[in-house]
């Protein structure tokens, strides 16, 4: 991906789309969240619920949040949620970070 030109913003401004991002990538739950969709094509709300160690409506609001930041797709099967990561809106505003955040946790240093 060019970056050039941003992907459509999920705010109205580009401004907003970096203050958007910023404040969800600034919590270490979120990042954490990113880190387990992004590893996968797409991560289903269960898990997340097995791997983090908050209760549902905590994990309802950090996607809220990081589905304003458009750094997650949200789809409804049946009563289940699964979320995908937007990596052409996370590489638009960090590239490698996924890449680099991965790493990392393989490493032990997340």
């Amino acid at each position: 991906m060019s970056t050039d030109s941003p992907p459509a913003p999920p705010v109205p401004s580009l401004r907003d789309s970096y203050v958007a991002f910023a404040k969800a990538i600034a919590d270490p739950t979120r990042l954490d969240m990113l880190l387990l969709i992004g590893a996968t094509g797409e991560y289903p709300c269960t898990k997340l619920e097995q791997k983090l160690p908050i209760s549902k409506s905590t994990i309802s609001y950090h996607v809220k949040v990081l589905t304003q930041a458009g750094l997650v797709k949200v789809r409804r099967q049946g009563r289940f949620f699964h979320y995908e990561l937007q990596r052409d809106v996370l590489d638009y505003f960090a590239p490698d970070l996924l890449t680099r955040l991965l790493a990392g946790s393989i490493e032990g240093d997340s």
